[in-house]
């Protein structure tokens, strides 16, 4: 799975969203804030500007500070 997400699957800012057919996408919460960053981003991320390695407690299915969301 790392090769077909690149960067976003360790990074701090990415949300992992599964739809009702179990698709799995990868949003980035820094498009909440900065135009510069696109929702959700053609896949995979090799290199963006925006990232920042996750800490270890980093939950992508919860988000930046693992709020339910």
């Amino acid at each position: 799975m790392t090769d077909d997400v690149g960067l976003c699957l360790t990074c701090r800012w990415v949300r992992a969203v599964t739809n009702r057919r179990g698709s799995t996408f990868f949003r980035c919460r820094r498009a909440d804030t900065d135009p510069r960053f696109r929702r959700y981003p053609a896949l995979p991320m090799l290199q963006c500007v925006g990232y920042e390695e996750r800490p270890p407690d980093h939950d992508p299915e919860r988000g930046e500070r693992g709020e339910a969301g």
